[in-house]
């Protein structure tokens, strides 16, 4: 099997549906006799939870092929950083393990940005005027009082 190659969106909003797409292509020593398929699974790098698994048939001639397998996972619901593990695996005759497993790739971390990378304050203006006001207020109060306090003496 050739480097699978991977299309994953590198910015979503909290809580949305992405889309990621895994092309592989590659050879296996194939009598026609075997049904090959390839999966790939998404796994939460922190939880280490799959979040997304699906399959894509090779067929009974996995001689020479080029398939592409397509994952929709919900982003988590919080800004941030979600780091992804993409497990990739050629599969002859349905099995999972030992002589049925046919090749396995895991491929690099991948990463998306949920949300805002740094959270912007929001400093709305009347806010901003009343605290100015405010303050001028109370500066004038407290000079009030030392100009009184002078007279007094």
């Amino acid at each position: 099997m050739s480097s699978p190659s991977y299309n994953v969106p590198t910015t979503a909003e909290p809580g949305q549906r992405i889309q990621t797409a895994t092309s592989v292509s590659g050879s296996c020593t194939s009598n026609g006799e075997d049904y090959y398929s390839v999966r790939v699974d998404l796994t939460d790098v922190n939880s280490g939870l799959i979040v997304s698994d699906n399959s894509t048939p090779i067929g009974y001639n996995a001689t020479y092929f080029n398939v592409t397998v397509e994952n929709s996972a919900i982003t988590p619901s919080t800004n941030g950083t979600w780091n992804l593990k993409i497990n990739v695996y050629v599969i002859r005759a349905g099995g999972t393990a030992g002589s049925n497993l046919l090749d396995y790739t895991n491929s690099t971390n991948a990463t998306i940005q949920i949300g805002a990378s740094t959270p912007t304050p929001e400093f709305p203006t009347a806010l901003s005027l009343t605290l100015a006001i405010g303050l001028w207020a109370t500066l004038a109060i407290l000079r009030g009082r030392e100009r009184r306090a002078k007279l007094k003496n």
